[in-house]
């Protein structure tokens, strides 16, 4: 069942007050805060449909929270909000994951109409395994879950899959085929650095090598296969 519950975030506590007050009315629930601290903090606590968050804030501006909501949360979506014309603000926020960047004072109905929009929306999950039996497994039973799966059996299906469906997590069996392990996770990163990369092997020397040559906020989580496919899910779980 799809999570209701918005985090609206702005140091201006009357626009707080107004946005939830519009989205309760709208049948969500409505969570306010009026710092970015307090937003990580949020987060923290539970995953969100969505966050709704002014970049200019005293203290912890709305791009660093952004950028630690995404290091607890990396799936949590986020839109941003500014009066401003800072460019460079917001290219660092959208290079970071956020949505959208909205400007101040916001349309209701054209933000209501982007809410439904953006959290109707499945973020799939591309798998990426050339044993078919195993990839069928675990793609069954993570749509029993009700998760969009997104199925690939190399690494030029699935990089062609990312740039079509954009999918939110990548899970790699880093023994694919004649393709370097390296070499494929640079490939996905230079596609969309956003996605959240699970790295897999049945070969754990292999898993450790790799994993120890990468920065550790490239990987969410390794698994050394065979694993159930309840691994996948409270990982996918975690992620938010």
């Amino acid at each position: 069942m799809m999570c209701k519950r918005i985090l609206v975030v702005d140091d201006e506590r009357a626009m707080v007050r107004t946005l939830c007050d519009l989205l309760r009315l709208k049948g969500w629930e409505c969570v306010g805060a009026h710092t970015g601290e307090e937003a990580v903090a949020a987060v923290r606590e539970e995953a969100f449909a969505l966050v709704l968050m002014d970049i200019k804030m005293p203290g912890l501006s709305g791009v660093d929270a952004l950028m630690q909501i995404r290091k607890l949360r990396p799936n949590q979506r986020v839109v941003l909000m500014t009066a401003y014309t800072a460019g460079e603000l917001i290219t660092q926020a959208l290079e970071n994951g956020a949505l959208r960047v909205l400007s101040k004072p916001v349309l209701v109905p054209e933000l209501l109409r982007y809410i439904e929009e953006v959290t109707a929306q499945s973020c799939p999950v591309l798998l990426v395994d050339d044993d078919p039996m195993f990839l069928r497994t675990i793609a069954d039973v993570l749509r029993m879950s009700g998760h969009s799966v997104i199925e690939a059996d190399s690494l030029d299906r699935a990089l062609g899959e990312m740039s079509d469906k954009r999918p939110c997590v990548v899970a790699l069996d880093l023994h694919l085929g004649d393709e370097q392990p390296m070499e494929s996770i640079f490939a996905i990163r230079e596609l969309d650095p956003t996605a959240t990369l699970i790295l897999f092997s049945g070969y754990p020397k292999l898993l450790d090598q790799t994993v120890d040559r990468l920065p550790s906020d490239w990987i969410f989580a390794r698994i050394e296969k065979p694993f159930p496919p309840d691994v996948m899910l409270n990982l996918l779980e975690d992620i938010g």
